[in-house]
């Protein structure tokens, strides 16, 4: 994990201290068509009716920096109450692989952090992915992290973890194959289990659950961290697999 030590004091989402810290790359030719092809689907989604939606990630930090995570994406907002919500909820609780990828990000959409009532203003990325340290002062812990966006009302709440420093004590588990039964030795069968099956039909590693969960039992306290190379699409589905197999988070 990063040291405060070793981070700039200014929040790395901002992006006059981006253009001041280093000059921008040229963006390669395919990298240029993904982006327009990103903002004609942003264009459509907006005629439909699509809204600025931050999906939070869980993040950590310690008691003077945090790292923030999340990814903002344009996305339908049902009504409360209405037949929309539920049909959307219902689509939510039935996720098939591929749906992760469809999305439609949000580059370098100015996002609200607020977190103990100090507020950062930062920017995404051209994946719409918000990933920046800001300072704090906070006690070890949970703390949750409020997050939003001038195009939307909605206020999103994420869950950051602050490491004790006198902790002397971790736990840090790779994914794949690990807490989660992917079949990456198979590059066919891994496909599918990636893409093609609901997320409710992925097995968890037998046994991984109850060592993980008798080590945190071990250790109070102590942080819990999950390794994977996957996109951050997945993130959100990883988050329910462990919290539906009862691992520890």
């Amino acid at each position: 994990m990063p040291s405060p030590e070793s981070r700039p004091e200014q929040v790395s989402g901002d992006p006059v201290a981006r253009r001041g810290a280093a000059v921008e790359p040229i963006m390669h030719r395919a990298a240029r068509l993904e982006d327009a092809f990103h903002e004609f689907r942003a264009r459509r989604a907006r005629k439909r009716g699509f809204l600025a939606t931050v999906v939070p990630y869980t993040g950590y930090g310690s008691p003077s920096w945090v790292r923030i995570l999340g990814r903002v994406v344009l996305a339908k907002d049902p009504r409360p109450g209405s037949r929309a919500e539920r049909l959307h909820r219902k689509r939510e609780e039935s996720v098939r692989g591929w749906r992760s990828f469809v999305s439609v990000p949000l580059a370098m959409t100015t996002v609200t952090v607020e977190i103990e009532g100090e507020r950062h203003e930062v920017v995404t990325d051209r994946g719409g992915v918000i990933d920046t340290v800001v300072p704090v002062q906070l006690t070890p812990g949970w703390h949750t992290v409020r997050l939003s966006t001038a195009e939307s009302a909605r206020v999103f709440e994420a869950p950051v973890f602050v490491i004790d420093p006198k902790a002397t004590f971790g736990i840090i588990s790779d994914v794949d194959d690990t807490v989660m039964v992917t079949a990456l030795p198979r590059p066919f069968l891994a496909a599918r289990n990636t893409f093609v099956l609901d997320e409710h039909a992925r097995v968890p590693t037998p046994g991984m659950a109850v060592l993980l969960e008798r080590l945190a039992a071990a250790h109070p306290g102590a942080p819990v961290v999950y390794l994977s190379t996957g996109a951050w699409n997945v993130a959100p589905t990883l988050s329910r697999f462990l919290s539906r197999n009862l691992f520890p988070a």
